[in-house]
């Protein structure tokens, strides 16, 4: 087993989606890109990554689509990116539109 043996309980799907980051409820926003995405969590791809465990809130926007969730830094790297775990979704309408999102990656990937 490689040392990249992924310990990942969802299947990540590539992915090139605008995300505004958010910290807290009320914080500054920037934007992002989300590089892969699952159920769990993703990557973002930012010069400017947050530290480790700071509460996030995203608004990604993908064909016309919004979805707002809620999560944690769980992994940063300066000048390149951060991932994300993914821990409530602002409202069941932004849950639809998530699932309905990977729903779409997936059927993609087996494309």
């Amino acid at each position: 087993m490689s040392e990249f043996t992924e310990k990942r309980r969802h299947v990540r799907y590539t992915c090139d989606i605008g995300v505004e980051i958010r910290t807290g409820d009320t914080g500054a926003g920037y934007w992002g890109t989300l590089a892969d995405i699952c159920s769990g969590g993703g990557y973002i791809n930012t010069f400017s990554p947050l530290p480790l465990g700071t509460p996030v809130v995203l608004l990604i926007k993908t064909n016309g689509d919004e979805v707002n969730a809620k999560g944690k830094v769980v992994s940063s790297h300066p000048g390149v990116g951060m991932g994300i775990e993914f821990q409530e979704f602002v409202t069941q309408h932004d849950e639809a539109q998530f699932n309905h999102l990977i729903g779409s990656l997936a059927r993609s990937a087996t494309a």
